[in-house]
């Protein structure tokens, strides 16, 4: 009887230790801890922020100012004009700085010349560039200011085509996202960006072919090799430390990561854990926008409006962001902002949020933008009647005016011919 009563204690000791008794749930991964000073991490379909750090601190940019140089080469020039190369563009670059020697009166294409500020960041191809578009490097770093505000910077500053260093050439994390967010829409400017290899034909002064190698170590083959990296550009100088910007896809998806102030190679680790973060924790959720009231509408047209027109209209209006895994749909607050009140077709600006803070996620999901037809003004139905009657009354009296104007004249014509016909008669004598 011990014997058995020994087996079934131990059974049920065995069961016991084996049953998960208050098993934690698995936890979220954490985002990467970052070395570098500045760092964003943004969807580049949407611009939404993910993650960042120091995201609008004004930082030297360092040679990823050259996305904004080859941007404007593709957006202001043809690929196959001939750039000339001039005694400043090729002297005026400090001793030391990337260059792919390129000589005074020398003659390449503009892509040539692009292809050399991608890759291997020659900084004389980039003054080449900016001399060739707008006569002079001050007049196209003025260009470049234009077309970052264009992009959606908010705090940057060139003052040169190459990204040396000077103290009024300054950028910030989010800036060079938007500005890369941007210039990806041009697929000439994608093919540039995610050229790993090129080669230049001997020219009127170089009888050498030259070979040019992007320096972005992620492209494939590189040192540090990620999967699904299509584009990106290096840069570093005594001042910025090492930057980086990079863009990678991976099922349909695609990312922008930017690295400033990196020490060493640090730039490339704190990128593809950025990537691996965003890729790897977030999804795309589908927020349903919830239904305008009045109080939203508040002012549109002068007047609180109805809001069961625009309700219907809003019923079924999605949209698509990244959530980290472990943050619901229902946690995103949406705040409807009117930009055009007082006018009956309202401009209406949705701002998405998460309702809390959390270290998981950037709160702040970007916005969107939408029309509505707002209704007739509360309690205002009849004035509506009123208004239609009073405008309809005063279309048939000025029909009528002019009726009866008409039919006046045409007597007045008639009495007027009679009169006429009666002097002109003869009149004979009876005998």
């Amino acid at each position: 009887m011990k014997k058995y009563l020994t087996v079934v204690l131990a059974a049920i000791l065995l069961i016991i230790n084996v049953m998960p008794v208050g098993a934690e749930e698995p936890t979220a991964l954490a985002p990467p801890v970052i070395g570098s000073e500045a760092v964003v991490l943004m969807d580049a379909s949407t611009g939404q922020i993910l993650f960042e750090k120091n995201m609008h601190e004004r930082l030297y940019p360092a040679s990823i100012t050259k996305i904004m140089t080859v941007l404007l080469g593709v957006e202001r020039a043809r690929l196959n004009e001939v750039v000339t190369m001039t005694h400043d563009a090729v002297f005026s670059i400090p001793l030391g700085a990337s260059h792919i020697a390129l000589d005074e009166d020398e003659q390449i294409s503009m892509e040539q010349a692009l292809m050399a500020a991608m890759l291997p960041s020659a900084n004389e191809a980039c003054n080449g560039i900016a001399e060739h578009i707008s006569g002079s490097v001050p007049a196209f770093a003025a260009l470049m200011n234009e077309r970052a505000i264009q992009a959606g910077a908010l705090n940057t500053t060139f003052a040169n085509s190459n990204g040396l260093s000077d103290p009024r050439h300054l950028t910030t994390a989010y800036d060079m996202a938007m500005i890369t967010r941007s210039a990806i829409e041009n697929q000439q400017f994608r093919r540039i960006f995610g050229t790993s290899h090129y080669v230049i034909s001997p020219t009127n002064k170089q009888p050498e072919t030259r070979y040019l190698w992007a320096e972005h170590k992620m492209f494939e083959c590189g040192r540090y090799e990620y999967e699904g990296v299509i584009g990106g550009k290096t840069g570093y100088t005594r001042d910025s430390g090492n930057t980086l910007v990079t863009l990678a896809q991976r099922g349909g998806r695609e990312l922008i990561v930017v690295a400033i102030r990196s020490l060493d190679q640090a730039v490339y680790t704190d990128t593809a854990a950025l990537f691996d973060y965003g890729f790897g924790q977030f999804s795309d959720c589908s927020i349903t926008l919830p239904a305008l009231t009045s109080a939203d509408l508040e002012g549109v047209g002068g007047e609180t409006k109805q809001a069961e027109a625009a309700d219907q209209q809003m019923q079924a209006m999605n949209v698509v962001r990244l959530l980290h895994n472990s943050i619901s749909p229902s946690e995103v607050q949406v705040v409807y902002t009117v930009l055009n009140p007082g006018e009956s077709t309202a401009q209406v600006q949705a701002d998405l949020r998460l309702a809390n803070a959390s270290s998981l996620m950037y709160g702040d999901l970007g916005s969107t933008m939408f029309q509505i037809q707002v209704g007739s003004p509360v309690g205002n139905t009849a004035v509506s009647i009123l208004s239609i009657i009073a405008k309809t009354v005063l279309i048939l009296a000025a029909l009528a005016f002019g009726l009866r104007w008409f039919f006046k004249s045409r007597r007045m014509r008639q009495r007027k011919n009679s009169l006429s016909l009666d002097s002109q008669r003869i009149r004979i004598p009876i005998r």
